[in-house]
C-alpha cells in the first residue's frame, strides 16, 4: 500500500512539474503573440509537446489563463502571510514598495497582466475569473491596512485604502509600457510615501 502511495505521490509531482512547464510556455507565448493569436498548438511547440497532450493538464486556453491568475493570487497570499508574521507590519509594507513597483514595471509581467485584462473586456468567463480574483487580493489588503492603521477605521475607509493602493501599483503597468523610461528611483520613492500616508506608517 505505501508503494502505491508513492507511485502516486510522484506521479502528482511529475503532473505538477508538467503544469507549470506549461504555464511558463503559455506565458511567453502569451506576451509574445497576445491571448487570441496564440495558439494551443503553439504552446505545446514552445514546450516541446504535443498539442494534443497538452489538453491532458488543460482543456483550453482560459483555463491557462485561470492556473496563471491563481499562481498570481498564491504568490500574492504567501507574501502578504510572510508581512502579517512581521513583528512590525507597517515597516513590512513600506519596505516591500521598491519589490512590487519594480514587479509591475517589469515589460513582459506588465504585457502579460494587461493582456489577460483586456481578455476579460470580451470574454464574460475570463471577466468573472478576473473579478472574483481582484476581490480575494482586495479582501487580504484590507486585511492588512486595517492591521497596520493606527487606530480604529470604518470599513468604507479601509476598502478606499485599497483601492488606492491597487490602483497606484496596477497603473505602473500602463506607465511601463506607454513611459519605458521612467524614473524608478524617483518613482519609488514617492510610492514609498504614499504607502505611509495610506496605511498610517
Amino acid at each position: 500500500m505505501a508503494r502505491c502511495s508513492g507511485v502516486e505521490g510522484e506521479e502528482l509531482a511529475h503532473a505538477e512539474v508538467r503544469r507549470r512547464q506549461i504555464l511558463d510556455a503559455a506565458v511567453a507565448v502569451f506576451r509574445r503573440r497576445g491571448f487570441h493569436a496564440a495558439s494551443m498548438a503553439e504552446i505545446a511547440k514552445t514546450f516541446g509537446m504535443s498539442a494534443g497532450h497538452i489538453y491532458n493538464y488543460f482543456d483550453s486556453k482560459e483555463a491557462i489563463i485561470e492556473a496563471i491568475v491563481a499562481r498570481d493570487i498564491d504568490e500574492f497570499l504567501a507574501l502578504t502571510a510572510q508581512m502579517q508574521g512581521e513583528a512590525d507590519l507597517r515597516r513590512g509594507m513600506v519596505e516591500r514598495v521598491d519589490e512590487g513597483a519594480n514587479r509591475r514595471l517589469d515589460h513582459e509581467h506588465a504585457s502579460l497582466q494587461l493582456e489577460i485584462v483586456a481578455e476579460a473586456s470580451r470574454n464574460p468567463k475570463i471577466a468573472d475569473l478576473v473579478r472574483r480574483a481582484d476581490a480575494t487580493v482586495r479582501q487580504r489588503l484590507v486585511e492588512l491596512v486595517r492591521a497596520a492603521a493606527c487606530g480604529p477605521v470604518d470599513e468604507a475607509e479601509l476598502a478606499a485604502r485599497a483601492e488606492l493602493l491597487l490602483s497606484l501599483f496596477e497603473g505602473l503597468m500602463i506607465r511601463t509600457l506607454r513611459h519605458p523610461q521612467i524614473d524608478r528611483p524617483a518613482l519609488t520613492r514617492g510610492l514609498r510615501d504614499m504607502v505611509r500616508h495610506l496605511i498610517g506608517a
